[in-house]
């Protein structure tokens, strides 16, 4: 590869920071060994990673970043969050991100205490509406958050 350039060079030395994304164990892997961030592939339906989840995975990063030899301070953890209507998931339980203001606020403060540094919000649907309407509603959320 000696003969490829790349330009203009990145400002950010050695390198732009390498975020790797996904939470299976090979992803996990590569965070730890290659990582500077890590962001798991939170909002899929199938994958929500609620809280318990989250902070096994986070834990287990944490010991592989460690085994590694570096720091997993070092890392920036970051979650996709979806933002979604009230209403409740298939298991009767409220889903995180969705409800009043304070339980939206409540729900980006657990995923901060459990080392969440990066929050991307979702607001997606499939009616541009809706998405509208999703965004007025963290608008509402936000208004309420402290400082």
């Amino acid at each position: 590869f000696d003969s490829i350039k790349c330009l203009p060079q990145p400002v950010q030395k050695p390198h732009p920071p390498i975020w790797i994304g996904g939470h299976s164990r090979a992803a996990l892997r590569r965070a730890a060994r290659h990582g500077d961030g890590w962001h798991p592939v939170g909002a899929n339906p199938a994958a929500m990673l609620a809280p318990p989840e989250f902070k096994t995975l986070l834990d287990e990063l944490r010991r592989l970043t460690e085994a590694e030899g570096r720091d997993p301070r070092t890392l920036t953890i970051s979650y996709k969050a979806p933002l979604y209507d009230a209403g409740l998931a298939a298991g009767g339980e409220r889903r995180p991100f969705s409800g009043t203001p304070d339980q939206v606020l409540d729900d980006i403060a657990t995923y901060a205490r459990l080392g969440v540094s990066e929050l991307i919000f979702d607001f997606r649907s499939e009616e541009p509406k809706e998405s509208l309407e999703r965004m007025e509603r963290f608008a509402e959320v936000m208004k309420k958050a402290p400082g």
